[in-house]
């Protein structure tokens, strides 16, 4: 059945109604969805382990098209979601003006010095810290949520209030007459003017996976909370006395933590902030009604995200020759390559012929791990060849690991530092990720499927068995990287392996607190740019051996620009980091170049065989090959044949446009033309997701 005649639902079946509003956000033009990427892969295998798929839709702002004007009334409005969203996109929301603007109650609060805010916590506040046990002056233990709760008690005596509450409390949870319960929605409600003092205790937040979206969306932890939480703080302590004109009757409001009473004193000019008393907490630091803590600093991260992100794409294109950013920041790329350490050198004499920036290549091939002069600067532009080259490779019974050479993603210069030759201070650009894995609880499959945009290569270690599976993982890259982008998208595997409840040896040392204690086996060492890695061989025992390609027609190279773009960390200014220092090769004999023993130089004599074609010959002949593929298609493959064009002219190095282009001149070759015409702006939809973290 169809996504839109489920949307339809045209006889009104009930189990259709379930489904219905997710189809109708999915076939609306209006309307962008994201699905869980683990979850979504096993419900189309249709896997029945872990069934449940988690989506999360957002409003495009082409729903105002054809609008000469749209206003958008809300509480708050620079703090809730629609505004961040928006504003993330680059949309102007301007404040309402003229005779609606005027008709308003108020557009600033009053009674802020009749105002007394306290709150119960320093910490942000959950169910978790809601319920802690905790110990009293006199050893006597019991919830924090009790202790809170006769803290409240003691400081309204016999005065009514409001409260708000998870609804996990029982409605008798304050013993008194005068508690009157709120419900969980009160917005708008005018019922309760005649109150003076109110307590929110409820924790408002939302699941860690919310978190991980929007900041894929450029919304920071903090807007969030503020945006949940907070706001529904808000519109709690706005039923009381607060809301009503000219009343001149001291209020009190109890809200948990201190950042939400900060926040909230900075709506309400004059308003006193302070520790309930009896929680044994500190006063707060500085002055109520100073400048709103958590706007700015989200402010101040919001700037610093988008000067990373130039900053980033700047470095990309110092290496590449490219103009993701220079276009319209020409200067910011040679003041970014001026800072860059692969572009630096020590003070040491240039030699004839010797160069600072060498022309690009795939990485570097040694012999051992005690080499410092390697076997070989690989150059492979077509992901193709180089992994047919490992898959080649990997079909070797070699009588001890050491004897199957070593390969690094880094480009090493030997000449480019004094004290190293392959540390990070000799490296010029980084291509494609390299990951170890010394086995865990994440098997090969598994981690494939936490990145179904990804083209990815995984095989078998030496040592690896049957029982006990060691793997290692060869993700392609768009482009070459600096030390800096190769760090970050490192982060970002890390970061989606930690949302799936996969961990690292070190993080689950250092963290008791977390629950799910698997380990996804990445030897974390390895994550520098510096590392090596042994290539690809047939196990001890062959017949423990696999080569696994993960290349399905949605899976394409790492697109750094992508990755760069919709980070997923939340990046914040960090203190300066203690100066990093590479350890160098291990102590062993210099092996030169003239003394490489004979039994690698086939090894290196494969490594480097296309390094003689140049990049526009490698180009034209991917894109000749690509077309011939498709012209000689069978009938009745005309759908996916044409899917595969375009992913190989994508692989090739054609911008959109030019892929655009080509597949309309294609069309003349196929067996149906309209329906292969109709299909390029679906095809060219789909690229854009090939190689994405989200």
């Amino acid at each position: 059945m169809s996504m839109k005649k489920i949307a339809r639902n045209k006889h009104g079946d009930d189990l259709l109604k379930v489904f219905g509003p997710l189809a109708n956000r999915i076939v609306s033009d209006h309307w962008e969805v994201y699905a869980h990427q683990s979850q979504y892969e096993r419900l189309v295998r249709g896997e029945k382990t872990d069934s449940s798929l988690r989506t999360y839709s957002i409003l495009k702002p082409s729903i105002f098209d054809g609008f000469q004007k749209a206003i958008v009334a809300s509480a708050c409005m620079t703090d809730t979601m629609f505004f961040r969203l928006y504003t993330a996109r680059g949309i102007d929301l301007q404040p309402v003006k003229g005779k609606l603007c005027r008709d308003l109650r108020y557009d600033q609060h009053e009674h802020g010095e009749r105002i007394t805010i306290y709150y119960a916590a320093t910490e942000a506040w959950s169910k978790t810290y809601r319920d802690k046990i905790v110990e009293d002056e006199q050893g006597v233990t019991t919830k924090f949520i009790d202790k809170i709760k006769q803290a409240i008690v003691i400081l309204f005596g016999a005065e009514p209030f409001l409260w708000m509450g998870n609804k996990d409390l029982p409605d008798s949870f304050f013993p008194q007459a005068g508690a009157t319960r709120l419900p969980n929605t009160p917005h708008g409600l005018n019922s309760f003017q005649g109150y003076h003092n109110v307590a929110v205790i409820s924790a408002l937040n939302p699941p860690p996976v919310h978190f991980s979206f929007m900041e894929s969306c450029k919304i920071s932890g903090e807007e969030l909370r503020t945006a949940h939480y907070r706001s529904a703080v808000y519109q709690a302590v706005m039923r009381c006395s607060i809301r009503k004109p000219g009343d001149e009757n001291p209020k009190r409001v109890v809200v948990m933590d201190r950042d939400t009473a900060e926040w909230l004193a900075n709506l309400f000019p004059g308003a006193k902030v302070q520790p309930l008393d009896g929680m044994g907490i500190a006063p707060s630091k500085g002055t109520a009604g100073r400048t709103r803590q958590y706007e700015s600093n989200a402010e101040k991260n919001r700037a610093y995200n988008e000067r990373q992100e130039r900053e980033w794409l700047a470095q990309l294109d110092a290496i590449n020759g490219t103009s993701f950013i220079g276009g319209r920041y020409r200067l910011l790329v040679q003041e970014v390559r001026d800072q860059m350490k692969e572009f630096a050198r020590d003070e040491i004499p240039l030699k004839e012929g010797n160069i600072v920036t060498p022309s690009l290549t795939s990485g570097t091939a040694f012999a051992s791990i005690y080499d410092t002069i390697p076997l070989g600067h690989v150059d492979y532009t077509d992901d193709e060849s180089f992994i047919s080259a490992l898959r080649d490779l990997h079909g070797r019974q070699l009588a001890a690991k050491e004897d199957a050479g070593l390969f690094s993603p880094a480009h090493f210069e030997a000449d480019k530092a004094t004290d190293t030759s392959r540390g990070l201070d000799n490296i010029t650009h980084v291509r494609g990720i390299w990951l170890d894995n010394d086995g865990g609880d994440l098997t090969p499959e598994a981690f494939a499927d936490l990145f179904p945009s990804l083209r990815m290569v995984i095989w078998n270690t030496y040592s690896s068995t049957l029982d006990k599976p060691r793997w290692r993982v060869f993700i392609p890259t768009t482009y070459a990287m600096s030390l800096d982008v190769y760090g970050l998208m490192i982060g970002q595997i890390v970061k989606v392996l930690n949302d799936e409840g996969y961990w690292g040896k070190r993080q689950l040392e250092k963290n008791h607190r977390i629950k799910r204690r698997r380990c996804h086996g990445f030897d974390e060492s390895k994550f520098t740019p510096a590392s090596l890695f042994y290539l690809p061989c047939q196990a001890k025992d062959p017949a423990h051996s696999f080569f696994d390609d993960y290349n399905d027609l949605k899976r394409g190279p790492l697109d750094l620009c992508q990755w760069i773009e919709h980070c997923i960390l939340d990046l914040r200014p960090d203190p300066e980091p203690e100066p990093a220092t590479t350890p160098a090769a291990p102590k062993a004999p210099t092996i030169t170049e003239t003394s490489i023993s004979t039994k690698f130089q086939d090894l290196r004599d494969k490594l480097l065989a296309d390094q003689a074609k140049s990049r526009a010959g490698q180009q034209a002949a991917m894109i000749e090959k690509a077309i011939d593929e498709w012209r000689t298609a069978p009938r009745g493959d005309g759908n996916n044949a044409f899917f595969r064009l375009g992913a190989a002219l994508q692989r090739a190095g054609l911008d959109e446009i030019e892929i655009r282009e080509r597949l309309r001149e294609e069309v003349a070759y196929a067996h149906s033309k309209s329906e292969r015409r109709k299909e390029i702006p679906g095809i060219i939809k789909s690229l854009r997701r090939r190689g994405t973290i989200r």
